[in-house]
């Protein structure tokens, strides 16, 4: 009885400590977001990025976190990475309208005006639809779904009345329709939020070469903000396309944004 009261409290002792340092960790995030943003509203946008790189680089990420480190780096006229952390800020949240706005307005400063290729509607139609909530969100209406699914199935099968089963038949039917539609598109948005093959130019102008090596011939040059594809790798060169089909590699100054 006395070993077992012991591992009790000591189990007890363990939550409560580790609750207590779970507690301490959020408050010190905290404090240290706030401070960011106290710099940031006073105009000293170099802590203010500082802090929150420092944030993310402890492993704590957020929508809201690269939000504002995008705005920090719009203040300090660096659009390569304001452009960046938008768009990490889109794999979290991809239906925040506010971040959407201001990678608009960040992408109004780039040099390069590139006429992206035409996708086909269907694919263009799938992307939009995926990017309409989160990973997470589509799991969410999945497991929902799948759920009415399941209740109306049990209901169709005990029920007794023919117009009651009727009703839960179709239903089932439908809620089964709509859980597949969703599990394709929380497979898809998963697969965009994973994506590491897409990269923004934050240097202020890159060589793109013809071949991984820095003797090959130039090929043409990309500026600051631009959105690059990655399709393969050698050693510390990228071979990259931009949205006009153009194709290069490059060995610098250029950050992927799925890290």
């Amino acid at each position: 009885m006395y070993k077992i009261l012991k591992t009790i409290a000591l189990v007890a002792t363990i939550a409560i400590t580790s609750t207590a340092g779970a507690t301490s960790t959020t408050n010190t995030l905290e404090q240290y977001f706030d401070n960011a943003n106290a710099a940031y509203d006073s105009g000293d946008y170099q802590q203010a990025a500082d802090i929150y790189s420092k944030i993310l680089h402890d492993g704590f990420a957020s929508w809201e976190l690269y939000y504002n480190l995008g705005n920090t780096y719009y203040r300090m006229d660096q659009t390569g990475y304001a452009i960046l952390n938008y768009e990490r800020a889109l794999i979290l949240a991809p239906n925040k309208q506010v971040v959407k706005d201001n990678l608009q307005l960040a992408r109004s400063k780039t040099v390069d005006n590139i006429e992206p290729l035409p996708r086909m509607f269907l694919v263009q139609w799938i992307h939009s639809i995926a990017r309409l909530t989160s990973p997470r969100g589509w799991r969410t209406l999945l497991i929902v779904f799948l759920t009415l699914a399941a209740a109306s199935a049990c209901i169709f099968f005990i029920a007794k009345q023919y117009r009651t089963r009727r009703t839960f038949f179709v239903t089932g039917v439908l809620m089964l329709f709509f859980t597949i539609f969703f599990i394709f598109f929380a497979a898809f948005s998963a697969k965009i939020s994973t994506n590491n093959t897409e990269a923004v130019v934050v240097d202020p102008m890159i060589v793109v070469k013809s071949s991984p090596d820095a003797k090959s011939v130039d090929k043409f040059i990309i500026h600051e903000g631009t959105l690059l594809n990655i399709t393969d790798q050698q050693d510390d060169w990228w071979q990259i396309t931009i949205a006009d089909g153009k194709s290069g590699w490059i060995n610098s100054g250029a950050e992927r944004v799925n890290m």
